[in-house]
């Protein structure tokens, strides 16, 4: 149960930091700990991370640590009915180095979600067949899915939880596929059927997979934004005061203002007239027909017909007019029409319809992208969506005005999250995108 006040912003409690050795003895880290950072991305399968150790009793060598060992988190912000409870494997020691009189070691342990381990061992060959949401499910749940953390008795003894990570199917697809695994990683199958994928609702076909602290998630971005907005959950409203501002001084309020602001990406017209954004071209190859077909795609003709982060009045991040040519992106594609007896539509066979739509959308997640320093909270994940305020540095008319600016306030699709974490306080370095600005004339 989390506890019912929060200290200060950031504040984090921590009630499990073991490392477990390759002979099965664990070990309580936080007399160690000078810093933990955990990643979540939703281009990224799965999470992974690093930790920095301060030894003073030579545990690197008397455990020893040799970076296969087992690293058990569990931690949570006060007032929060939400923690982060994962196991990692570690893979590898770095940077170690002696200090204070040759009797300190500081080196850092890099890990990742024990998946990603089982996921690089398990080559597939096999086939598969189905609706692609049924078996991106099945492949997830035969050869990925383990459990998800350890339990500790009185003795300290480990024993594996049986509780899992779950999958998240956020949104169904429409079509079909049959295909053989020609020795793929259980992860590299799902990421190439999200490739084929048409939704069962919306139009986008942008579909990720991706793990959080709290899931596995596979889903379009258009349906993630159209949950949210039929439901209203916006995962809270950020601030950003300039540094000659009085900021709000109570915990809660503070846990909602970012202490940094950087602009990192706004839109490239060069790279966006060339990489697909605006407009591309594919061309199939039936090679048993020894015929093709040319699919223009236009996505400035195409872009109303989509959900957007900023709503009904949501105007794109282009000229209504802006330039484009579809043939200056091209994709070359072979198909093969009834590949298989009696199954047809195939993915094959679907990807004019997929290829153009799903270019744009991906393209359009990175063309306005900002990173945010804000404290750190346990509910909060990639995936989610957040209202971002920055104030308007026009001169103002009165004390009282507060606007905001429209081109970098509004709402914004978290990308990433770094959990840069020690004993004291849980920070979050936030990448968020918006693929629109908010139309309010």
């Amino acid at each position: 149960m989390a506890e019912d006040h929060l200290g200060f912003a950031g504040q984090i409690n921590f009630s499990v930091l073991k490392l477990i050795s390759t002979s099965g003895y664990a070990v309580d880290l936080q007399d160690y700990l000078v810093e933990v950072n955990i990643f979540e991305d939703i281009f990224q399968n799965f999470l992974y991370g690093n930790m920095m150790l301060s030894d003073s009793r030579n545990l690197i060598s008397s455990l020893p640590i040799i970076g296969e060992e087992y690293l058990v988190i569990r931690f949570e912000t006060p007032t929060l009915d939400s923690f982060i409870e994962k196991t990692f494997k570690i893979y590898s020691v770095t940077d170690k180095k002696t200090v204070r009189d040759n009797n300190t070691q500081i080196y850092t342990l890099h890990f990742c979600s024990h998946e990603a381990i089982v996921d690089t061992l398990t080559p597939l060959y096999k086939p598969f067949e189905g609706v692609i949401s049924d078996v991106v499910q099945n492949i997830y749940k035969e050869f990925l899915e383990i459990p998800r953390t350890y339990i500790f008795n009185n003795d300290g003894q480990a024993t594996e939880s049986d509780e899992t990570t779950p999958l998240y199917i956020i949104n169904e697809t429409d079509n079909r596929v049959k295909f053989i695994s020609p020795g793929w990683s259980p992860s590299k199958c799902i990421n190439w059927l999200a490739t084929k994928s048409i939704p069962s609702e919306g139009k986008a076909c942008d579909f990720l997979f991706w793990e959080t602290t709290k899931a596995f998630y596979f889903s379009n971005i258009e349906k993630l934004i159209s949950d949210t907005e039929d439901s209203d959950i916006i995962k809270g409203t950020y601030f950003y005061f300039p540094p000659n501002v009085l900021k709000p001084s109570d915990s809660v309020t503070k846990l909602f203002i970012a202490e940094e602001f950087d602009v990192v990406k706004t839109s490239d017209n060069l790279v966006n007239y060339v990489n697909g954004y605006l407009a591309s071209r594919i061309i199939t190859l039936d090679v048993l027909n020894k015929k093709y077909d040319v699919t223009d795609y236009d996505y400035v003709d195409e872009f109303s017909k989509f959900k957007h982060m900023s709503g009904t009045n949501a105007s794109p991040l282009f000229a209504s007019d802006t330039l484009r040519n579809a043939a200056t992106h091209i994709k070359f594609y072979p198909v093969n029409t009834k590949l298989f007896t009696k199954f047809p539509d195939n993915v094959s066979e679907k990807v004019s319809q997929i290829y153009g739509n799903r270019l744009s959308k991906l393209n359009e997640l990175n063309n306005f992208t900002i990173n945010i320093l804000v404290p750190g909270r346990t509910d909060l994940e990639a995936g989610s969506l957040i209202r971002f305020i920055y104030p308007d540095t026009e001169p103002k008319e009165s004390a009282t005005d507060n606007p905001q600016d429209k081109h970098y306030s509004g709402v914004y699709l978290i990308t990433a999250i770094r959990h840069k974490i020690n004993l004291k306080k849980h920070m979050m370095i936030i990448e968020m995108v918006k693929d629109s600005l908010e139309n309010n004339s």
